[in-house]
């Protein structure tokens, strides 16, 4: 687990989409989805319920 991986997870909580929290970020889509994937895969369940907003799961 890396300390972008989980700025990157806070801002999309933040700003509630992954697009709008990669150009907070100034990353592109791709790499703020592959940080959450890499986490997710860490800890073994989904973060998100994907949509048209990224929402936590419970």
């Amino acid at each position: 687990m890396e300390m972008k991986e989980l700025l990157t997870f806070k801002k999309i909580i933040e700003e509630g989409t992954f697009s709008q929290a990669a150009k907070q970020l100034n990353y592109a889509q791709s790499t703020v989805t592959t940080h959450i994937k890499k986490l997710e895969n860490e800890i073994g369940f989904l973060l998100f319920e994907r949509g048209w907003d990224a929402r936590l799961t419970e």
